[in-house]
């Protein structure tokens, strides 16, 4: 009996040494669009732009990992796609571990259509935004009032969408 027991505390004492922990701890997988929230948070403007967070919250039962950039664009009132999908702006961030509520950000800049050349653009009404998450391949949607996408091409004026990376 005494001798399971000191091999218990050494045991004990080696893994406490080491830094580590004698509970084994389950992998983080990407956060799936089925355990995400998705709103809108703060809004701000610069030359043209309005730039809203858009917020993705885990509401699952387990922790999960997202890293990367949304796929984000338009949509009109029966889900197709108005326009060109959003472009990526900045670096690729760091893994983002959501535990159950906490929430990750990226930042959606919405040019101002009417600055682009209106043959080029053809200012569209949409209903709202797709955004699939990182590494996601189901969309979620999120509603807008009163906003327009360019239906047309203006790469060559500029983006009509853009999206960062997810931050914390």
């Amino acid at each position: 009996m005494t001798r399971r027991f000191l091999a218990t505390v050494a045991i004990s004492a080696a893994v406490l040494a080491a830094g580590g922990t004698a509970v084994a701890r389950a992998e983080s997988t990407t956060c799936g669009s089925v355990d995400l929230d998705i709103a809108f948070g703060r809004a701000g403007g610069a030359a043209g732009t309005t730039y809203r967070e858009v917020v993705l919250t885990n509401r699952g039962l387990r922790t999960c990992v997202l890293r990367g950039f949304p796929g984000v664009s338009y949509v009109d009132a029966n889900g197709d796609r108005v326009g060109a999908a959003a472009v990526r702006v900045g670096e690729r961030g760091a893994p983002l571990t959501l535990p159950h509520g906490a929430a990750a950000t990226s930042d959606v800049g919405f040019a101002q259509v009417d600055n682009f050349d209106p043959d080029a653009c053809r200012k569209t009404p949409v209903w709202g935004v797709r955004v699939f998450p990182p590494g996601e391949t189901a969309p979620l949607y999120l509603r807008m009032t009163d906003q327009h996408g360019c239906a047309g091409d203006v790469s060559a004026f500029g983006n009509h969408l853009t999206a960062a990376s997810v931050r914390s």
